[in-house]
């Protein structure tokens, strides 16, 4: 049976610059720290889920690699890693919440491009917040099918511990996880490129708030 490729760990995070000491930008960065430690939980789940996600690795490989005459072995091996499964949703379910309340954070992004007095700079505010909403719009993507994911790999493991389990419904069953990976992978890359694409336009944004004042 082929391999299935779990979901990579989210590498985003955003980068945070120094204060200029200007009125705008000292709130551009009180804002985003607070984003950024809303994030917190879901920076902090990454490890876990990837532990978990490598044991189920090596579980099902041992589930595969054992005979009809050792299916009280098999059945065992199955119900640990349907409830490592589980905990991987409840992991994910921080994760989403901790990603809900940076959401919610960002949000006073809007006072300050109303309070904003020229049309450029709010103009310039607003793409940023718009580049961040997109982000948390791509996480949601991710969380979703992470979650489906999660849910296929749960209903394998408890197909592999049947005693007359053909092999083609089995087959069935993989093919499905891997389809569900590959859209897992495509989420966590269009997320990863929301966050690359903030980082780089709150830095020019930054920037050309310092050139402002000078």
């Amino acid at each position: 049976m082929k391999r299935t490729a779990m979901a990579t760990v989210l590498t985003g995070i955003l980068f945070l610059s120094a204060c200029s000491g200007t009125s705008t930008e000292e709130q551009l960065n009180d804002i985003l720290e607070s984003t950024f430690e809303e994030e917190a939980d879901y920076r902090d789940v990454q490890g876990e889920l990837q532990s978990r996600e490598q044991n189920e690795h090596q579980l099902f490989e041992s589930m595969m690699a054992l005979t009809k005459e050792q299916q009280a072995e098999v059945e065992e091996i199955a119900q640990e890693a349907i409830a490592s499964a589980e905990e991987r949703l409840e992991l994910l379910e921080t994760e989403r919440q901790s990603m809900q309340s940076a959401a919610e954070q960002f949000q006073s992004m809007d006072q300050l491009i109303e309070e904003a007095e020229e049309e450029s700079l709010q103009s310039d505010l607003m793409a940023l917040k718009e580049r961040m909403e997109e982000r948390f719009a791509k996480h949601r993507e991710f969380t979703d099918a992470y979650q489906s994911l999660t849910e296929h790999q749960s209903e394998l493991y408890a197909m592999v511990a049947e005693k007359d389990m053909d092999l083609e419904t089995l087959q069935a069953k993989t093919n499905e996880v891997n389809e569900q990976n590959e859209l897992v992978q495509e989420a966590v890359t269009a997320f990863n490129e929301q966050t690359e694409q903030f980082n780089e336009l709150k830095s020019d944004t930054t920037q050309k708030i310092e050139a402002d004042n000078e």
